[in-house]
């Protein structure tokens, strides 16, 4: 069972940080998949890329959490709708 509930909004502004993030990862993602690991320079580069972005994103969500005192729990995360800049919490139960 999955409890969704909105916690926030953020700004257009953060909403583009974010979002821009979200898709860096999703390339990466999908770069990931195709690169193989013995081209070891491009493979490393995009693990980097990929280890990177993953902090950045991580932090964006800390930066906000603490900025806008968001509910959170531990078996749960946040999520955002990219068209209306609400922020949700979703807990798996």
């Amino acid at each position: 069972m999955t409890e969704k509930q909105k916690v926030g909004n953020v700004t257009p502004e953060q909403k583009d940080q974010i979002q821009a993030l979200f898709e860096r990862k999703n390339s990466l993602k999908e770069l990931f998949m195709i690169v193989k690991p013995e081209n070891v320079d491009l493979y490393e580069r995009v693990v980097a890329d990929m280890a990177e972005t993953q902090k950045k994103f991580d932090q964006w969500w800390s930066d906000m959490a603490a900025e806008y005192h968001w509910e959170g729990r531990e078996s749960g995360n946040w999520e955002i709708n990219f068209e209306t800049c609400e922020i949700f919490l979703t807990v798996r139960s």
